[in-house]
């Protein structure tokens, strides 16, 4: 069974073969803590609309980046991904490596974020700001625009993903070196069925009565950790009814309009959560199309990408 497991692992990682990794902080200049068990990597089975198989990271002591490059003639945009997982685990496959595998089959570079687990959310927020750095500073090596630069999440990772797009001017941790000097403002937002993106708990205070069911100030209240601004970047959001944490998406875009930032929301009847680029035969399998317009209508491809 070890040997099978091993030989799982393999594959998921022969298909990102024309991958680069980098560790993300330099030795011994990692801010905050690492965690306590050693990591693992593991193909678990889980059920996202049908039986299959994902990648599955756990114990992130030491965060790094995966680089998915598109061979162009010309810059092209780039997408730091960040899996889900709840903050306990990563889902690095599915939410991961083929998200970047389907950004470079759209003319996207990408960049797989693997930030620090379990229950260590800043810690995580520290690996964000400096992989959207250390992507500014890698801009020419790597062939990308550095004013082009969108961060992208699943689930916990879209709650990453709005906090670094809300909190990027906050200096979380000393400069390490010349990259730490550069801004980590992400030039977009993209969240796919984001969690905890509205105030944790709303939904069940605010069903005590069919009055307080219909304040919708209190029911979309935006999670105080995200202070968005007229300066937050522009987002894509997509959710589902039957998704549990739909209420994210929503308070998340409705701070966006009251501040006029431009945003593009989706909300689907179903599909539930965690489905990533998985066919469930529903209206929700379009969103990935939905995106890559978004992406077109931004610049980020270069269609002349081979």
């Amino acid at each position: 069974m070890r040997l099978l497991a091993i030989a799982a692992v393999a594959a998921f990682a022969a298909s990102a073969a024309a991958s680069e990794k980098f560790d993300l902080w330099p030795e011994g200049k990692m801010p905050g803590r690492a965690a306590e068990e050693p990591e693992v990597a593991k193909v678990e089975d889980t059920w996202i609309g049908k039986k299959d198989k994902v990648l599955i990271i756990r114990n992130v002591s030491k965060p790094s980046i995966e680089l998915f490059r598109v061979g162009s003639d010309k810059p092209t945009g780039l997408v730091v991904v960040c899996p889900g997982g709840g903050y306990g685990v990563l889902a690095y496959g599915h939410e991961g490596t083929e998200i970047a595998e389907w950004l470079n089959s759209r003319g996207v570079s990408a960049l797989v974020l693997k930030y620090r687990v379990p229950n260590n959310p800043n810690g995580a927020l520290m690996d964000a700001q400096r992989a959207i750095r250390t992507a500014r500073a890698k801009a020419k090596e790597w062939n990308i625009d550095p004013e082009k630069i969108a961060i992208m999440g699943f689930s916990a990772g879209a709650s990453l993903s709005a906090r670094a797009s809300t909190r990027y001017g906050e200096k979380l941790y000393e400069p390490v070196d010349a990259a730490d000097l550069l801004s980590a403002r992400p030039d977009g937002t993209i969240l796919v069925y984001p969690a905890y993106c509205d105030e944790a708990g709303n939904e069940k205070r605010w069903k005590k009565s069919a009055r307080q069911r219909h304040d919708y100030n209190g029911m979309y209240e935006l999670a105080q950790e995200l202070p968005v601004t007229k300066d937050t970047p522009p987002a894509f959001i997509v959710q589902t009814l039957d998704d549990g944490l739909v209420n994210s998406a929503i308070s998340y875009f409705l701070a966006l309009k009251e501040l006029k930032v431009p945003a593009s929301v989706h909300i689907f009847q179903s599909g539930g959560h965690g489905y990533a680029l998985r066919k469930l035969d529903k209206p929700v399998d379009e969103w990935k199309n939905l995106l890559e317009t978004w992406l077109e209508a931004y610049n980020y491809p270069n269609k002349t990408a081979k």
